[in-house]
């Protein structure tokens, strides 16, 4: 079948926006960088650990396996930090700079995608209010499966114009796979190739594509990508998927529930950018302007195309949500905003309302002036009230472990065994390769065995309190346990002590 003429279904961009409205340029690279630096060094000063969960040190040990899938989740986002780490230094500074570059290639792809439909300095606007929100500052920092969506689903939409636009078979394939790979960080992401397709659909020039050989193109190219992993999925019996069905409810009242929350929460989340390029326009045309960025939301025909990128995400979730009894978290969706402040501008663009550099130039540097000061408020009200995320002495906990290792060996430490954030986090802060191992659930960790463990020994670590791996150190190892009393010490403040045992595998 021939492929549409790109010529007849091509969009042109909108047009400029008036130069006397929108003042001089944005110095856009110099202004993402400083954002992200800002956001990175908030994180450090506001953080006593990387998280309270483990996420990020779970991240770590699993991506040094680079394996083609692990036991809850796809493997990009582990790949992602084992190739920063085999870069940089195992710190929590450079962990938060691993978040913010990831923030910053997505702000990249959502101005790429909003300059298909805006003039260059707009563009830059839709990047600058979508970077106050929650979703790509404070969420943002703690990288994982959510997070890593942020880098990918800008650029596979922008893709995804850009073939429908102009026909461009290259960026068919480019679409399909970004798409493909998004799903490798998350089959959330399953999202977004479903409100693709609505898109296609729901535009009739768009849909003409369909009819072409593009899309066999992004399918091809998404199969290919995605192989590795779908021959992992079988050979483990989609263990990943059998995770994430433990997650859905019998019954239609908690799931809708959920969603109402999901569907508020992104309100929240969006409210920030909206609020900005409100702000941003002349005083006398605020009102008018709030107006138009709410009717925005309900007027399909106003902008369809934009329309549509911006709220099939949403209606993909909640039809998911519904069939599969899927209670949806509000963090999943981080990612599915890459184009509402595009349809914002636009909107506003088409009332003769314009945001104003020289404002934003104003209020930007007070606003990272506001971050700092709220994160040193914030790092320190943490460590004064005691709470998990300052006290906990993971680094020291680590530093310890090898000490105590390396004394009585002197050999490289091969294996930390145990579970939770506390024991993976000496292997992330460890001089040397160290990988982890879990014994009370082998599934997570099966490229270690008990034969490694014999033949290159470890350490084995047991809060003082957890009975259960006690009693599992014990049936591993025959020597006695060796007790360590580990406490963090920040911001003048030192904190309460907290017990472990290690029990020591010597080498064969």
């Amino acid at each position: 079948m021939n492929e549409p003429r790109a010529e007849a279904l091509s969009t042109a961009p909108w047009p400029d926006l008036p130069r006397n409205a929108v003042g001089s340029r944005l110095p856009w690279r110099r202004w993402l960088t400083v954002h992200l630096l800002v956001w990175a060094f908030a994180a450090w000063l506001s953080r006593g650990n990387l998280d309270v969960s483990g996420d990020m040190a779970e991240n770590y040990v699993w991506g040094i396996e680079w394996q083609a899938g692990y036991a809850k989740h796809p493997p990009l986002f582990a790949w992602v930090t084992a190739a920063w780490f085999s870069l940089m230094p195992r710190a929590d500074w450079a962990y938060f700079a691993l978040s913010v570059v990831n923030v910053g290639v997505g702000l990249l792809g959502v101005a790429a995608l909003a300059r298909r439909f805006l003039s260059a300095d707009a563009a830059v606007f839709a990047a600058v209010a979508l970077a106050v929100s929650p979703l790509y500052t404070g969420l943002a920092l703690k990288f994982n499966a959510n997070a890593v969506q942020l880098s990918v689903w800008p650029w596979a939409v922008w893709a995804y114009v850009v073939f429908m636009q102009r026909g461009s078979l290259r960026h068919a394939a480019a679409c399909g796979a970004l798409v493909a790979l998004a799903l490798l960080g998350k089959y959330f992401s399953v999202v977004l190739a479903l409100a693709l397709v609505l898109a296609a659909l729901a535009v009739p020039a768009w849909r003409l594509r369909l009819r072409g050989v593009g899309p066999w193109l992004a399918l091809g190219a998404a199969a290919l990508v995605l192989a590795p992993h779908l021959a992992w999925l079988v050979d483990q019996q989609f263990m990943p998927l059998r995770y994430a069905e433990k997650r859905s409810a019998s019954e239609l009242g908690p799931v809708l529930l959920r969603l109402l929350n999901y569907s508020l929460a992104q309100v929240g989340y969006l409210l920030p950018g909206a609020l900005l390029l409100i702000y941003a326009v002349r005083p006398g045309q605020r009102r008018e302007a709030a107006q138009a960025v709410v009717r925005s939301m309900f007027a399909v025909a106003q902008q369809r195309e934009l329309w549509w990128l911006v709220f099939a995400p949403m209606l993909v979730v909640a039809g998911l949500a519904m069939s599969l009894r899927m209670p949806m978290a509000a963090v999943w969706g981080m990612a599915q905003w890459f184009a509402v402040t595009t349809l914002w501008l636009a909107v506003l663009h088409g009332k003769g309302m314009a945001p104003r550099v020289a404002w934003l130039r104003r209020a930007v540097p007070v606003y990272w002036a506001l971050v700092t000061a709220i994160a040193l408020a914030l790092g320190y009200a943490e460590a004064r009230q005691g709470s998990e995320g300052a006290i906990t002495p993971r680094l020291e906990l680590a530093r310890a472990t090898h000490a105590l290792w390396h004394e009585r060996t002197g050999a490289t430490l091969k294996i930390v065994a145990g579970s939770g954030a506390d024991v993976m986090s000496v292997a992330f802060y460890s001089p040397d390769r160290t990988r982890w191992w879990s014994p009370l659930s082998p599934v997570l960790t099966p490229w270690i065995t008990l034969t490694d463990w014999r033949r290159d020994g470890g350490v084995l670590v047991c809060a003082a309190d957890d009975s259960a791996c006690a009693a599992t150190a014990q049936a591993l190892v025959a020597s006695p346990p060796m007790e360590l009393s580990v406490r963090r010490q920040a911001w003048g403040i030192l904190m309460p002590n907290f017990k472990y045992r290690v029990y020591l595998q010597l080498p064969a």
